[in-house]
């Protein structure tokens, strides 16, 4: 059970929300880079091997602790990849921020678990942007990205497959884009759903979203 809380009358959330591959993290570290001092990095638990050099916000977990810290309250986890890996946010975290006056930024699943539980829990104090590759459903999602993550040249073509495997469940999720019941009454999860086929513009269209809902009336 989360805590109850009083929530600013503004948003204090912005979450990016896709699959992998498709722009998220480049696009918070734009936000981390333009604004600084104002914005906190909502850090994320999980199951699977991290490396702190390349991402402090990144802690690993054992799945034992961070069911503990879902059951003590004040966190949410997601499962992935077939159920085999594990994320936690913690909304205590972000209150506190957002009461110190910081505006956070987070990217969590785009899934019931994920995106849609933090709607649900944060109503209109969320601005949530769910990103995707390209026009089309699916399958045209899913070869834009296979062909962005072959023209990184980093993994071998079965490494690549194994991902995009599990892409297609938070792919459906963003294009069906649902309504959940929050405080606030019936939302959508994303307040806007993006089409990353140019990242500056994408990153310039995701800062005019960001200073209308956040700086404007700062």
């Amino acid at each position: 059970m989360l805590p109850p809380a009083v929530e600013p009358s503004r948003p204090f959330l912005i979450n990016v929300s896709g699959p992998y591959a498709v722009g998220k993290d480049t696009i918070l570290n734009a936000l981390l880079s333009r604004y600084g001092e104002r914005v906190h990095r909502v850090h994320t638990a999980t199951t699977r091997p991290v490396s702190l050099d390349a991402d402090p916000t990144y802690e690993q977990v054992t799945l034992e602790e961070l069911e503990r810290r879902v059951a003590d309250g004040g966190w949410i986890a997601n499962h992935q990849l077939s159920g085999t890996t594990a994320y936690g946010t913690s909304i205590t975290e972000i209150r506190a921020a957002a009461s110190e006056g910081k505006i956070c930024v987070h990217s969590i699943y785009a899934g019931d678990q994920g995106a849609g539980k933090l709607r649900e829990i944060l109503g209109r104090g969320l601005v949530s942007i769910g990103l995707l590759a390209t026009d089309g459903q699916v399958e045209d999602q899913l070869a834009v990205l296979r062909e962005r993550l072959l023209h990184r040249s980093r993994d071998d073509a079965a490494a690549i497959e194994a991902r995009i495997r599990h892409q297609a469940e938070p792919l459906q999720y963003v294009l069906d884009n649902p309504v959940v019941e929050t405080g606030d009454g019936l939302m959508p999860v994303f307040d806007h759903v993006l089409i990353n086929e140019d990242l500056d513009a994408t990153v310039a269209e995701v800062v005019e979203l960001f200073e209308a809902a956040f700086l404007a009336r700062a």
